[in-house]
């Protein structure tokens, strides 16, 4: 499969993709005549790729999960910690836009009571 497909497979742009293989992210593969050809598996790892990006996860942090991927001695528990801390840092995210959220509703309940002009 081509980048092209991938993009319409997942929602990706391609300057998205292209920005994954430019920074050693997704490896380039071409076959004789210059087209890509990508794998299944090459899929999943642009999935994955896509998902910890959405999370918030920097690209320093990205590069060394993937290396422990793909990578046979690594443990699992190395996985697991850097996902855990990004999961962290996303629930207080959350958490922080929630208290945003509900100072807003509070606002605007005071501005319908008539105690904020």
């Amino acid at each position: 499969m081509t980048l092209n497909e991938a993009s319409r497979r997942f929602h990706i742009s391609m300057d998205k993709l292209n920005f994954y293989e430019e920074n050693g992210l997704l490896e380039h593969r071409t076959l004789t005549g210059g087209v890509p050809d990508y794998t299944e598996s090459d899929f999943r790892r642009i999935g994955l790729i896509h998902a910890l990006l959405k999370s918030g996860l920097n690209m320093d942090t990205l590069k060394t999960y993937l290396n422990l991927i793909g990578n046979k001695t690594s443990s699992k528990e190395e996985q697991i910690k850097i996902l855990r801390k990004q999961r962290f840092k996303l629930l207080d995210d959350i958490h922080e836009k929630q208290q945003s959220l509900d100072e807003l509703d509070f606002m605007i309940d005071e501005i319908k009571k008539g105690a904020i002009k």
